[in-house]
């Protein structure tokens, strides 16, 4: 008679057959024959993290890396609750993602079982697509629901572009026989070894996308546009689209961390510092926005974009999703993979490019000499230095709050753009390190994280899988004592409730965690020990933790000082 892993093992070979490559695995007792039918298969890259929230923010950046969705599996009751901030980042930021739960046989719900919750959707709308396996029935056409099940969930997740949930119940035995788990194993070694027609997901073009005529005219009769482009996890033809406008049309391109677009185009980078002064309104006002991507995040650019009801948006997306936080998008274009045609679009005049791109030469320079000025080291030093001292190779995974306005504001070269990644979707501080390694996973690239002091406890069990790859990993913790963003917040003038309630600060010794974990450590709290340190130094290192003391009363004074100038 059949077991549970001749049916387990049909489906990862199905999923095998369909792309997928990269599985994450949170140990249990009642998914074994889940697992038992990933580690079977040599073709599937099978990654243990005994903490489910790092288990599932991993999974989330192997997707986010590679565009492919990448397995979760977990055992029943509260360890798949704990996925459930990376499905909603997944849902949020469009990363294709398939959970596979076990579960409790039917009769075992609602009698008080050990470890059996209601997994019937427990994720509500926040999954694309939900299915109740049912127990293993060992017929022909219940295989063949195993294989279009497999179809299902890769061509959802990927294609709509999120997570999507399978259920799995299982009744004991859950131990396959040992003719059982040979069979598993010869079937998946033999459609490794055979040249099968799998799935592919490196052609992503879906053809042309003809602009409609009204798209098209904006376009043309545009003297002053200005395209901005937000963070994007699948940015597909609009790097092109961007590139294209970008370059042949002299377009300034506003664009954020995460956004993904090659480092030649005509960035205007700082703009931060000159974009909501009264003084240059008048001189910068567009007759045209070009959005790209998710909402951008940045203070400047909302507000820019809220002052600016009037003028037309043309918004490109690349997946069927809502970004439109002030209803200003006018016309809106879903791309679907598909290239669009910019034929007869008239170039736009230079001079409105070098205008902004004096601008923004202009707030370097007011940026590089606050700098200079400020003798204690602050996030913005921090963030300056490392970007100027990157070499080429390297990936970059940044924090939300302050750090990923540091980032924007402070980031040097075309790095903190083209090969940054944000999760942005929920812009939550979880699972920030637990999403490097996974991008790493997948990448197989140097990887430097910028990470807040409380973003790293919130994901320190990550550090159980840091010594996974093969590459460098950098993480550089910028402990300035807590939560201060909250500064900006009105309740900061309320010190009597600001630093217990809000602030939260820590006193964490960084130094042990790294010791606790077997990883290299460096302590910098000084520009002069800053200014020595190099990352390409701890290539040879494994991973490193690089702890950067800096002073949060100068790093938020610096900030106020450029934001008004």
């Amino acid at each position: 008679m059949a077991d549970h892993l001749s049916w387990t093992s049909h489906l990862f070979r199905a999923f095998y057959q369909e792309g997928v490559r990269h599985v994450y695995i949170s140990p249990g007792s009642r998914s074994t024959p889940l697992v038992l039918a990933a580690a079977t298969h040599p073709g599937f890259s099978s990654h243990i993290a005994i903490d489910e929230r790092s288990a599932a923010f991993q999974a989330l950046g192997s997707s986010k890396g590679s565009g492919i969705p990448s397995i979760l599996i977990c055992t029943s009751g509260t360890a798949l609750a704990n996925y459930h901030p990376a499905v909603i980042e997944s849902k949020q930021s469009g990363i294709p993602l398939i959970i596979i739960s076990a579960d409790r046989p039917p009769h075992l719900r609602g009698t008080g079982s050990s470890q059996t919750i209601d997994q019937v959707k427990i994720f509500s709308d926040a999954v694309l697509y939900f299915h109740e396996l049912g127990e293993p029935v060992h017929e022909k056409r219940d295989y063949n629901r195993l294989t279009l099940l497999a179809k299902q969930a890769v061509d959802i997740a990927q294609n709509r572009a999120g997570p999507v949930h399978i259920n799995a119940p299982f009744r004991k035995p859950l131990n396959p026989s040992k003719e059982s788990l040979q069979q598993a194993e010869n079937l998946n070694r033999d459609q490794v070894s055979q040249s099968l027609n799998k799935r592919s997901f490196t052609d992503t073009s879906g053809g042309t996308y003809t602009l409609p005529e009204e798209t098209r005219s904006l376009l043309n009769d545009a003297h002053r546009p200005v395209i901005i482009a937000g963070p994007d996890d699948r940015p597909g033809p609009l790097t092109d689209l961007v590139s294209r406008l970008s370059r042949n049309l002299n377009i300034p391109v506003i664009a954020e961390p995460g956004s993904h677009l090659p480092g030649s185009l005509n960035f205007i980078g700082r703009f931060d510092l000159f974009l909501n002064s009264k003084k240059n309104e008048e001189s910068l006002l567009p007759d045209l926005i070009i959005k790209t991507g998710n909402q951008p995040f940045s203070k400047s650019l909302q507000i820019f974009e809220s002052g600016n009801l009037s003028i037309p948006v043309i918004q490109f997306l690349n997946r069927d999703t809502w970004q439109d936080s002030f209803g200003t998008t006018s016309h809106r274009h879903i791309l679907n993979d598909r290239i669009p045609d910019l034929e007869s679009i008239s170039p736009k005049q230079q001079s409105w490019l070098e205008l902004w791109a004096n601008k923004n030469r202009e707030a370097e320079s007011v940026i590089s000499k606050a700098l200079h000025l400020e003798s204690s080291m602050t996030d913005g030093h921090v963030i300056d230095h490392f970007t100027q001292s990157l070499s080429s190779g390297w990936d970059i995974m940044t924090s939300n709050s302050f750090t990923i306005r540091d980032l924007s504001m402070f980031g040097h070269g075309s790095l903190h753009i083209s090969n940054s990644y944000v999760n942005r979707g929920a812009a939550g501080i979880d699972g920030i390190l637990s999403t490097a390694m996974g991008i790493q996973h997948v990448n197989q690239k140097k990887m430097f994280v910028f990470i807040g002091d409380l973003a790293l406890l919130h994901d320190s069990n990550a550090l159980l899988n840091s010594k996974e790859s093969n590459q460098p990993l950098a993480i550089t913790v910028l402990n300035n004592g807590g939560g201060n963003i909250f500064r900006m917040l009105p309740v900061y003038s309320e010190k009597k409730y600001f630093g217990k309630y809000f602030q939260t600060p820590q006193h964490a010794d960084f130094s042990s965690l790294a010791r606790m974990h077997g990883i290299s450590y460096h302590f910098i709290d000084s520009l002069k020990k800053l200014k020595e340190t190099n990352p390409d130094d701890f290539i040879s290192d494994g991973p490193v933790l690089i702890e950067c003391k800096t002073d949060p009363d100068k790093s938020m004074k610096m900030r106020n000082i450029l934001w008004n100038q």
